[in-house]
């Protein structure tokens, strides 16, 4: 482990922690929850980067403070209740699809996903005139159920805020011209080294993009994403304010990648669901380790981009003696489809996740 990363474990929220003591006059202590972490530190201040002028972060010294805090309409999660969508159904397993590079023939599937960042250009143009583009840009079944994701990288998350309001309710028009079946919302960065208004201000931001989604008509997923057990509380208060909230999102893939802090999300996403009053149910990328704990209080559906990446590196999934899903290497000719080694990764990827699913999930 390197020096930066053990640093940044420091930061770790930590609820048996003492609070740091400079939170306690904090203003917005009642939101935040206050600081109690691994390390030592007076306040999430200690993160300040003391360049007001250069500063992107959300925080009280930077100059653009107040205009971070007013385009957000301030830091409460609070957004009108919208009216509830009719319920849609999901599958437990869901093949991600980026291209049709590479292949010759449609991906047989009945649900598919692609990122939500190549639906639209910078313009809030969609990408594809009808939804038999869509289907020859990804080469997958026509009738097939669609799914945009909203996990990626910072500089792809950011683009959709980038469009403003306006840009985004026409984003949001051509995904129910298209007829898009779900898409989860962006999963706005919550950092560990920086001021805690900028995890309040991505929080705020992806319960704002969900209102929008759903009151025009558009069935989402909520990303709560959160790194405090406070955040979590916050979610779930709106969560029962909101019965419009049917599924949640989730990613285990970057910071939760780490598995002690996978079971402390795991229990913060089930403390949220003990609470919230109704069964919800949650879009997941990466966390199988945790699936049979979320799958008792969730109904789970796994987005997994797994079988593409690997057929484009050709290799081929297989599950071994002991149920897991292993990977081997399969040579092709050149200039030759990967298609038969796409369709046998979903093939036996969905067989794979199917079995680490417990039994009265299947059923539910």
């Amino acid at each position: 482990m390197t020096q930066l990363r053990r640093e940044l474990n420091r930061l770790w929220s930590n609820e048996h922690a003492s609070m740091s003591l400079g939170c306690l006059n904090c203003p917005d202590l009642v939101r935040c929850g206050g600081q109690t972490i691994h390390g030592q530190g007076f306040d999430c201040l200690d993160n300040c980067c003391e360049k007001p002028r250069e500063c992107r972060a959300v925080c009280p010294k930077a100059l653009t403070f107040a205009d971070r805090i007013r385009e957000v309409k301030g830091l409460d999660l609070c957004t009108p209740v919208a009216t509830r969508l009719p319920t849609v159904a999901v599958e437990r397993y869901v093949p991600l699809v980026f291209h049709a590079s590479a292949r010759s023939k449609n991906l047989m599937v009945s649900s598919v996903a692609m990122p939500l960042y190549r639906f639209f250009d910078r313009f809030a143009e969609c990408n594809y005139s009808n939804r038999e583009e869509v289907a020859k840009g990804l080469k997958v079944d026509l009738g097939a159920n669609l799914f945009l994701s909203g996990v990626a990288r910072d500089h792809e998350v950011e683009k959709w805020w980038k469009l403003q309001l306006s840009g985004r309710l026409k984003a949001i028009k051509n995904m129910r011209r298209i007829d898009v079946a779900m898409v989860t919302t962006p999963n706005f960065s919550l950092m560990v080294d920086r001021p805690r208004w900028d995890d309040l201000h991505s929080m705020k931001r992806i319960s704002q993009v969900y209102h929008e989604l759903v009151s025009e008509g558009q069935v989402a997923a909520l990303h709560v994403n959160g790194r405090t057990h406070r955040d979590f509380e916050r979610w779930t208060e709106y969560i029962v304010a909101h019965p419009e909230v049917t599924h949640l999102a989730y990613e285990f893939t970057t910071g939760t990648k780490n598995f002690v802090r996978m079971q402390q999300h795991t229990r913060w996403l089930i403390m949220l669901a003990t609470l919230s009053g109704r069964r919800l149910g949650i879009i997941i990328r990466g966390g199988v380790q945790v699936v049979a704990e979320l799958s008792a209080h969730f109904d789970v559906t796994f987005i997994d981009i797994s079988p593409f990446e690997k057929a484009h590196h050709r290799f081929v999934a297989f599950i071994d003696d002991d149920g897991h899903r292993r990977w081997a290497a399969k040579h092709t000719l050149p200039g030759e489809p990967i298609d038969d080694l796409l369709t046998e990764n979903v093939r036996v990827s969905r067989l794979w996740f199917q079995g680490i699913l417990p039994k009265f999930a299947l059923a539910a």
